[in-house]
């Protein structure tokens, strides 16, 4: 059988490639045994057909899951037709899964091909943050418990659409109420800490702390999730921007409400999260920290800096700043 599975929604996706596990053997051993993952980045159509051509051990199928591979060959004419030919002749007892973290045009030739021949073909589209409702109601029910609407909204709120942050809070909420009684918005207000705004100004947050570690695990994981330095600079530069903005509006005397009504913002909570990032800094710290950065970008801009190096070297001088 074949399957492809597309899309930014990595949560979801995950919880379908567990099915397919699930359903390869009874033993978690046998299972383990005859699954195998590889990363299609750095593939070629032979490697992936040594694992999906071999059969199954004590077990009646095979799973084979292959990451990026339809990326890699991009739009190589003679690697696709090649890729359409084998699965025409797939071996019947592998299971074969096309991981792709993009969404794939639907005209995509494979996608075409493979719908063809029978694949089973789902799209994990980034759900929006002003959507999030129906999806935390429902997934609350797969805890056999339930939750108020008001709740809902204001925990899709806090998180935003990170599916997996999400799950992990409302698994939180339902053991902290042992299914006793819905969810109620004092249950997310109590528990709940996360918010995307904490995570979004999270780097800000650890140079206003001088917590380098976590300012470098904080880079390390933007530069992981594929993002170019000079966008991560852009980032942390308007983060800071941002800060002094906020710091002013209320050093003039403006509270979250109205600063949230002068910034267009749909809600006071960006507004609250950037004041409780604002304390760790002072207005000349963030000023200084603006001309730090300024001089970084031109540097990495002349050339006199290599633009990783800089970013090291930018976090290990913001937090020593004082």
């Amino acid at each position: 059988m074949i399957y492809i599975l597309h899309g930014p929604d990595d949560f979801n996706r995950a919880e379908k490639i567990n099915e397919l596990k699930l359903a390869i053997a009874s033993d978690p051993t046998l299972a383990d045994m005859n699954i195998t993952r590889l990363d299609g980045r750095d593939l070629t159509l032979s490697q992936i057909r040594h694992h999906a051509d071999a059969l199954p051990f004590l077990a009646l199928r095979r799973l084979v899951i292959v990451t990026g591979y339809l990326n890699f060959i991009g739009k190589g004419t003679e690697e696709r037709q090649s890729l359409i030919d084998y699965l025409e002749k797939l071996t019947p007892t592998t299971d074969l899964v096309l991981v792709e973290n993009e969404v794939l045009d639907q005209r995509h030739p494979v996608l075409k091909a493979a719908s063809g021949m029978g694949a089973e073909i789902s799209r994990f589209g980034q759900l929006d943050k002003d959507n999030l409702t129906p999806w935390i109601i429902k997934r609350v029910q797969n805890y056999n418990t339930t939750i108020e609407p008001d709740a809902a909204d204001l925990l899709g709120r806090l998180v935003g659409p990170n599916l997996r942050t999400l799950n992990n809070e409302i698994e939180k909420l339902t053991l902290y109420l042992n299914a006793q009684r819905p969810i109620q918005k004092a249950d997310v207000e109590l528990l709940v800490t996360y918010t995307e705004e904490a995570e979004k100004f999270g780097m800000a947050n650890a140079i206003g702390r001088r917590d380098a570690r976590r300012a470098y695990d904080q880079l390390h994981k933007a530069l992981e999730e594929g993002k170019y330095p000079m966008v991560i600079l852009g980032g942390i530069a308007a983060q800071i921007r941002g800060l002094l903005e906020v710091k002013d509006m209320a050093e003039r005397g403006l509270t979250a409400p109205e600063i949230a009504r002068q910034k267009g913002w749909k809600n006071e909570y960006a507004a609250r999260m950037r004041l409780r990032e604002a304390k760790n800094f002072s207005m000349a710290r963030l000023e200084e920290i603006m001309e730090t950065l300024l001089d970084f970008d031109l540097a990495i801009k002349t050339g006199r800096m290599d633009h990783l190096l800089a970013l090291d070297i930018l976090i290990a001088r913001l937090c020593g700043l004082r």
